[in-house]
């Protein structure tokens, strides 16, 4: 009987240090098990493979470094005849590239990302890590899910390219909802669907500046979730009176200092609480970021003023953890630079049907997964597994 998925994440890395709430998760299905419940598009009369673990093999070549549908297939083939055994493909595997790309292709998208990034959902919790500092009496500590998209350059066609919007923790990097932009369209229509399936109550929704959008922040305050939207040109009035605001009186709320990556950037932050008068459905405050970087290399100074509005009360959250979360919506931004260095993402070629988005998925999840037991380093990470596929099998919940 294969082990639960709780019991081994916190197994198996002496070198690796698992979260303690780790061990305080509910016993939930294996992903093995999940991944097996995916909707098979392939008619009964034919079928060589199950499903179930045609996916979960696939994922382990994913979690060893796999970046096209010729390497799973290679990592498939080559993993020993025991481990296949295990994850459900007894005896020699002749699966050809071409075979595991039309049946991608036909997978269905959304029961793919709903199976999968509810696993993962289910695993984090809806609620943030314990933290040393406790919230105000009575008050449910907030989270930070970032929303952002993203282009699969690689899939390009005549016809379109594959665009994907994600809904990503600040603290784990973990995708909790994916929808697919449809095609001659843009994320603004995707941003109620995406976040429609998901329980936001003590989560701050952050977002770039497409996304400030009214009906977005009346959808979020009335799901019981709260916002923090960055502000430029495609609200011209908002922006208009954000600058207007009196920030040569306001007082400095927040000042960091920084150094890293060949650069030194200091960025300090005003708060206006403008309840009632901005132009914008529940804002209470708006936020003045002054955003200074130098170059260690040529010695080039920028300074840049970035505008946001909030729905957060004054005093719901310090100013350091408002911004922190301001921080923390580049974190979506980290897990696009994974996908892009480490998996090679713009540079994979699949383009038929929904087999980019998939892939994607199957990028996302293994991320995910590295994540929770402890790894900061996802190139080391599947180093390891490349390595060690047996202890890929334990996060799927295949061995004991």
């Amino acid at each position: 009987m294969p082990s639960s998925p709780i019991d081994v994440l916190s197994r198996h890395f002496e070198h690796v240090s698992a979260a303690d709430s780790l061990s305080d998760f509910p016993d939930l299905p294996t992903l093995a098990e999940v991944l097996d419940m995916v909707p098979d598009p392939r008619s009964r009369r034919g079928r060589r493979y199950r499903l179930g673990p045609l996916l979960a093999l696939s994922l382990l070549a994913v979690l060893g470094g796999a970046t096209s549908l010729v390497k799973i297939t290679r990592f498939i083939a080559g993993y020993d005849p025991e481990l296949r055994a295990r994850a459900g493909l007894p005896g020699t595997p002749r699966l050809a590239a071409s075979t595991l790309g039309r049946l991608l292709a036909r997978l269905d998208g959304d029961a793919f990302d709903t199976a999968t990034c509810g696993h993962l959902a289910g695993l984090v919790g809806c609620a943030p890590p314990a933290t040393t500092n406790s919230p105000p009496s009575g008050r449910i500590p907030l989270a930070g899910l970032a929303v952002d998209g993203k282009v699969l350059r690689g899939s390009r066609t005549a016809e379109t390219t594959v665009h994907l919007l994600a809904a990503t923790r600040h603290d784990t990097q973990i995708v909790v909802a994916q929808r697919q932009i449809e095609a001659k369209s843009n994320e603004i229509p995707a941003f109620t669907p995406l976040l429609s399936g998901l329980d936001i109550t003590g989560v701050v929704i952050t977002a770039d500046a497409l996304h400030t959008q009214h009906t977005h922040a009346r959808q979020i305050i009335e799901t019981g979730g709260h916002y923090l939207f960055i502000v430029k040109g495609n609200q011209p009035t908002l922006l208009s009176r954000l600058k207007t605001l009196p920030w040569r009186e306001a007082v400095l709320n927040n000042r960091t200092d920084e150094t890293g990556h060949g650069r030194r950037e200091i960025r300090r932050m005003k708060i206006c609480t403008v309840r009632p008068g901005l132009p914008f459905p529940h804002a209470v405050q708006a936020i003045q970021i002054k955003r200074r970087r130098t170059d260690h290399k040529t010695g080039k100074t920028t300074i840049v003023t970035i505008y946001a509005v909030t729905s957060l009360p004054p005093g719901r959250i310090t100013h350091a953890q408002l911004a922190a979360l301001i921080r923390g919506h580049w974190s979506i931004e980290a897990l696009h630079h994974i996908r892009d260095v480490t998996y090679r993402e713009d540079a994979c070629r699949v383009r038929t049907g929904t087999a980019p988005r998939i892939m994607a998925s199957l990028r996302n999840l293994a991320i995910g997964l590295v994540r929770l037991i402890g790894w900061t380093n996802i190139a080391a990470a599947t180093d390891h597994y490349r390595s060690h596929p047996m202890d890929g099998l334990q996060l799927l919940g295949l061995t004991t």
